[in-house]
């Protein structure tokens, strides 16, 4: 039988309610394990929120270059170097990889890196990422797992093998042409900022109007200022 490791508290998943979690509860001297099977910090530093805005924002400073002559900006011409705006955003996320390594060392949070599973009412077993395997004991177990990017089920789309916004955010050169299935937030910021660089875009929504959700004059408005971009 494997031997068990007792802890005050385990969180399984780093994102953003586990990490806080895991800190505050090791920072009151209570003995934490935060467990990850992936990156440290959850989705929003590695592949959401954060590195999403860092594209949207070098767009942004593409779109007021383009629009120089309404400054009274004068400029040749320029290119958008894709790799370059790619290399700014990594840049971003390994330093905040760093903060969520060295804020658990500060805290005394024990990081284990590895998959984590169920054995037990209070037990936990983890498949290392090193390999092999650990099983910790808690009477407080916080599950943090989050979310990830799905695929509809529509016949022929997971052949095609499209890109999610993982992939999207890891793209090197500008595409000639983005088709982005869905007007939601997420969709709607990545045909933006790939529209300022200069790629074509088209943006297909099975519902009456983008942002369905908000307000009409809103959707409406968005709406405009897309086809005002070109998309």
């Amino acid at each position: 039988m494997a031997i068990q490791e007792e802890y005050d508290a385990i969180v399984i998943g780093s994102g953003e309610a586990g990490k806080y979690m895991a800190w505050h509860l090791a920072l009151k001297g209570q003995r934490v394990a935060t467990v990850e099977d992936k990156q440290l910090g959850g989705a929003c530093p590695n592949v959401a929120c954060l590195p999403s805005k860092n594209i949207i924002h070098s767009a942004k400073v593409v779109s007021y270059f383009r629009r120089g002559d309404e400054f009274g900006l004068e400029h040749g011409d320029f290119k958008v170097e894709m790799a370059k705006i790619n290399s700014r955003r990594k840049q971003m996320v390994d330093g905040l990889r760093k903060v969520h390594i060295t804020n658990p060392e500060k805290n005394h949070a024990e990081i284990i890196m590895g998959f984590g599973r169920f054995v037990g009412q209070d037990s936990v077993q983890v498949a290392l990422n090193g390999g092999g395997t650990r099983t910790l004991r808690s009477s407080q177990i916080f599950i943090d797992t989050g979310s990830r990017a799905t695929i509809d089920l529509v016949p022929g789309l997971i052949e095609s093998k499209p890109l999610t916004h993982v992939e999207a955010l890891e793209l090197e050169t500008v595409p000639e042409h983005l088709l982005i299935l869905g007007g939601g937030h997420v969709g709607l910021e990545f045909a933006q900022a790939m529209r300022r660089f200069g790629a074509r875009v088209t943006v297909i929504e099975r519902n009456q109007a983008l942002a369905q959700w908000e307000d009409p004059d809103v959707s409406d408005g968005i709406a405009q200022l897309f086809q005002d971009e070109g998309i």
